[in-house]
């Protein structure tokens, strides 16, 4: 950033002090008009190369703000506005956005995408803007983002329930768990349809943030939920 702004710098003198050099005879401006629009005709008063580029930087200066207003005033005109904490929920697709996030905290985008029909370009805009104007706050938790409504009224052990109970894989473990304490890897495997070596990578994750817990023994280990990971859910999960 300091490197460009520096270039444009040198830039910009240059500009100004090599037509000087190459100037030795001031310069004289002429009206356009033969006769003067109002008073007496005078004559042509020579300046320098200097005088010259201050009475341009000044005239242009002078009329900045009526331009700069009058294009902020356009943008009016054509539908723009100032997006302020007053007016931010105007917008009926930041609405449906935030309403979904309420009604489904610890979503991810791809699944408020899908959910709401909104375009992954336009709902990435949106959530900016609610995350500036402090109406959501993202979640991390390894390399998934979840977003929940501000403030987060969650601890940090329900944001991780509800994050894996938003994602299908994770979501179905827990769910055949509950129904089948003590189900063996193939057993989970078998009921939600997907590949051993992927229900292991997901009961690793839900063991590390205790969510599952395991019993070694035997020929196969054994999976239950956790009696916290059971609490949490019995406290936010919609009655």
């Amino acid at each position: 950033m300091k490197q460009n702004f520096l270039t444009i710098a040198i830039f910009l003198i240059l500009l100004l002090i090599l037509p000087a050099i190459a100037a030795n005879d001031d310069i004289i401006v002429e009206s356009g008009y033969k006769v003067p629009a109002r008073g007496e005709r005078h004559d042509p008063v020579p300046v320098s190369w200097w005088q010259f580029q201050f009475l341009i930087i000044i005239g242009q200066i002078s009329i900045m703000p009526v331009e700069t207003l009058a294009a902020a005033k356009s943008l009016t005109y054509l539908g723009y506005k100032a997006i302020t904490d007053n007016n931010i929920l105007s917008n009926s697709t930041r609405l449906k956005i935030l309403d979904y996030i309420k009604r489904n905290p610890g979503a991810s985008f791809n699944v408020i995408s899908k959910e709401t029909g909104v375009n992954r370009g336009t709902l990435s805009y949106h959530l900016k803007i609610l995350k500036m104007h402090k109406n959501i706050r993202p979640y991390k938790n390894r390399s998934y983002i979840k977003y929940f409504e501000n403030p987060i009224k969650f601890s940090d052990d329900e944001k991780k329930v509800l994050q894996y109970l938003k994602q299908d894989a994770s979501r179905r473990i827990i769910e055949v768990l509950i129904e089948r304490p003590g189900a063996s890897r193939k057993d989970l495997s078998n009921a939600i349809g997907i590949s051993g070596p992927a229900v292991t990578q997901c009961i690793e994750y839900l063991q590390a943030d205790g969510i599952v817990e395991i019993e070694k023994g035997g020929q196969f280990n054994k999976y239950y939920v956790s009696a916290r990971a059971m609490q949490i859910m019995q406290n936010v999960l919609p009655k």
